[in-house]
Formats: structure tokens, C-alpha cells, sequence
């Protein structure tokens, strides 16, 4: 086995702790709970008494029965719920990707919709604001930077910051689980709404673990506080927690995507490469006419990288379900907590770059929009200089321990 390839397939060791699913309950089958029983819950159940409440969520918001947060907590007696915030691709997620999104009423409720990702500011303002006490963010995250969902609840806390409202966090698991931190730290230069503050492309965290974070080391100073989940460990996967997929956009139709997303998302940047959006195995494939499946896979599966076996199959670019119009190699996520998202995108980039580096060529109108989603140009241009794979991953490794450092107070889960 190549040196490289020895280096890479260290890189993970996973930590174990007992759980069960049984046990498991989300952050809003908690704060159910605690709605219906204040005296078990007392310190969640004051929060909302006699206070109007705004919620941020959009279809990914139900309790682990799959009942909608928006009637939750509409319907609850307890809860005076006066407006709805919408993040990227709307309330119900149908919107795509990118689109802005509009100020409009939700059909089922009456209620009003506030977005949150509309053409202008991604900040709810004080007019908006002034109409609610306190702000509840409930959204399934999907564990990548570059996605907007935790970039939309980051506004929001520094608007509630700033304004002197409440802001709570319904927590979730993060899909690629708790341990993972992997990828480059966004620089000042590449910060945007898929990378608002640095923080690493896989950073390990749930998603109200990520907001302590960024709630004290970036100065949003809002009045935060987390509903944890009950009976969730670090190392559980998904399939571990007994919950359905909801897809919290169009192209992410499975927890296999949204693992996969933070692998191949970047590669879509770069318009040269099928990444199967559109059909059931969206951000699960890579591949392209010139490539070789088999011999790809072969290759790609000799670094043994910890989570993903590659396998080749035939794709139909036209969005319909595998056929026999291309070839591509499938990741097949065999352990998503074990799975280093982007050490396999770098390996996969390496990969496209010697084998089939006269079939395809790095666009100058689309470089600037891979190194923003990368969150830095250096990557882009190791791969372009042949820089060793172990010596791009070592320099993410020093990013990592001073993040993992700053990041171990805000976990709230073992």
C-alpha cells in the first residue's frame, strides 16, 4: 500500500459509549414534555409562558413520531406562536437551491412566514423581531459547512443577541455522528452564507452544540439555550436513532446523501463531473463519459479510507435512476461516523486529476466558486501543484487541534 494511502487510512479512530435507541428522544419530544409536565422540565416549560414565540424550522422539524413542530407547538395551549422564519428552499423545502426565498403565509396555519434567505439581508430585523419574545430554531442539519441551514440559525442568534431575545435550539444528531472534524478551516478571505465563520467543512458537532460554539467564540452574544436530546451518544449513527429521513432540501433524499454532500458537493462546483443530482443517489456518485468505473473504484478503494467503499456503476445524466449512459463510482457509506467526508473529496479530487486530467480542466469562471465552497483557494492549488495528499491532511490536522481545543467546552453529549 502506497505511504499515502498508510496515512490516510489512520486517520480515524472512532470512540465508543453504551446507547440505545429506545432511550432516544429529540429536543422537541423534550420540550414537549416539558410544555405538558412543566414540573419535570421546569427550566424549558417557563420559557415560553406568556411570551410570543417565533420558530425557525422548516419540513425537517418533527418529533420523533414525525408530527411537525409548527403544529406542535401551534396547537399546544401553552405556546402563543405568532411567526414563522423560513431558511434556505422554504417552509415545506421545495424551493431550489439558491432561489430566494419570499416573505409569504403558511397555508396550513395562517401564520405569517419571515425568510430568512431572501435576496437581500439574512438577518431577521428589529421590525420583524419586535413581534416576537423569543426565537426556537428546529432544523435537521446535515453536518457540513457549506450548508446554509447553521448559517441561517447564526443570524438569527446575532440578531436575537442584539435585540435582547431568547434564542432556543431543539437539538438533532449530526448524520456523520459527533466525533468527526475534517477539511480545511474557512478563511477570512472565502467567508460567505456556506461559511459564515471558520469553522472546519466537518466539525463534529450537533447542531446546538455548534451554536454554544459560535455563540461565545464569535460574539453573538444572544441569551441561548439548548433542549438536548435525551439518550444520544457521539458514535450512534442514524440508523441507530430509529427516526425517519426527511429530506431537508431537494438533493438530499436519504441520509446517504447528506453523508456523501460534504464528499462531493464541491466537486459539483466545478460543472465537470456528474454528482447524481436529481435522482435518489444525488452527491453518491462521481463520474463522468471518460471514466474508467471499475478501474476507478479499484483505485480509490486501495487507500482504504475508514467509511466508504467505491463501487463502479453506470449512471444516467439525465436525473433518471442508475442506468447505462456513463460511468461512475457509487460511495457506499458502510460507516458514516467512521467517514472522513473531506479527506475523501481530496482523495477523489487527486484521483480525477491524474487518471483523467486531459478529459476535464479547471474553469476560470467556476474556481472562484470551488475555493468559497472550500473555504480556500489552497486546496484547488495543491492539487493542481501534485502536493502529497499526507501533507495537505497534516496541515488541516493543525487547524483541527486548536479548533478541537476551543470546541470541547461546548459539547454537551459523551
Amino acid at each position: 500500500m502506497p505511504r499515502t494511502a498508510t496515512f490516510i487510512a489512520l486517520l480515524c479512530t472512532v470512540l465508543s459509549t453504551p446507547g440505545s435507541a429506545a432511550t432516544f428522544r429529540l429536543g422537541i419530544d423534550v420540550f414537549v414534555e416539558a410544555l405538558d409536565d412543566p414540573q419535570q422540565y421546569p427550566q424549558y416549560a417557563a420559557l415560553v409562558h406568556g411570551r410570543r414565540v417565533g420558530l425557525i424550522t422548516n419540513q425537517t422539524g418533527k418529533d420523533q413520531f414525525g408530527n411537525a413542530t409548527i403544529d406542535l407547538l401551534h396547537q399546544h395551549p401553552q405556546v402563543h406562536l405568532s411567526l414563522l422564519f423560513a431558511p434556505e428552499h422554504g417552509i415545506r423545502g421545495v424551493i431550489p437551491a439558491g432561489e430566494a426565498v419570499d416573505e409569504t403565509v403558511d397555508r396550513e396555519t395562517g401564520l405569517p412566514i419571515h425568510s430568512l434567505y431572501g435576496a437581500n439581508d439574512k438577518r431577521p430585523p428589529k421590525v420583524v423581531l419586535d413581534d416576537v419574545d423569543l426565537l426556537v430554531y428546529d432544523i435537521q442539519d446535515v453536518g457540513s459547512r457549506a450548508y446554509t441551514y447553521i448559517w441561517s440559525m447564526a443570524e438569527a442568534m446575532a440578531a436575537a443577541g442584539e435585540h435582547g431575545k431568547t434564542f432556543i435550539v431543539l437539538d438533532r444528531p449530526n448524520p456523520l455522528g459527533g466525533h468527526t472534524v475534517d477539511g480545511p478551516i474557512t478563511e477570512t478571505k472565502w467567508l460567505s452564507f456556506i461559511g459564515l465563520h471558520p469553522i472546519p467543512r466537518v466539525y463534529g458537532m450537533t447542531v446546538g452544540e455548534l451554536a454554544r460554539y459560535l455563540n461565545a467564540e464569535h460574539n453573538l452574544n444572544c441569551d441561548l439555550v439548548i433542549v438536548p436530546m435525551e439518550g444520544y451518544r457521539r458514535h450512534m449513527e442514524w440508523h441507530d436513532l430509529g427516526l425517519h429521513w426527511t429530506p431537508p432540501s431537494p438533493n438530499i433524499p436519504s441520509v446517504d446523501s447528506a453523508a456523501a454532500f460534504a464528499a462531493t458537493g464541491t466537486l459539483g462546483t466545478t460543472s465537470q463531473f456528474y454528482i447524481g443530482i436529481g435522482t435518489p443517489y444525488a452527491f453518491q456518485v462521481v463520474g463522468g463519459a471518460w471514466m474508467d468505473a471499475a478501474v476507478s473504484a479499484d483505485r480509490l478503494n486501495s487507500y482504504n479510507l475508514p467509511g466508504v467503499d467505491f463501487q463502479p456503476v453506470s449512471v444516467n445524466p439525465d436525473g433518471g435512476p442508475l442506468g447505462s449512459e456513463i460511468e461512475a463510482v457509487l460511495l457506499h457509506i458502510t460507516d458514516a461516523t467512521a467517514f472522513y467526508p473531506a479527506t475523501t473529496e481530496l482523495v477523489l479530487l487527486r484521483h480525477l486529476q491524474m487518471y483523467y486530467g486531459d478529459h476535464w480542466r479547471w474553469r476560470s469562471d467556476r474556481v472562484n466558486g470551488f475555493d468559497k465552497a472550500m473555504g480556500t483557494s489552497s486546496v484547488r492549488l495543491a492539487i493542481v501543484n501534485g502536493v502529497p495528499l499526507a501533507e495537505i491532511v497534516a496541515k488541516w490536522h493543525e487547524q483541527h487541534r486548536r479548533f478541537q481545543r476551543r470546541r470541547q467546552q461546548y459539547l454537551i453529549y459523551q
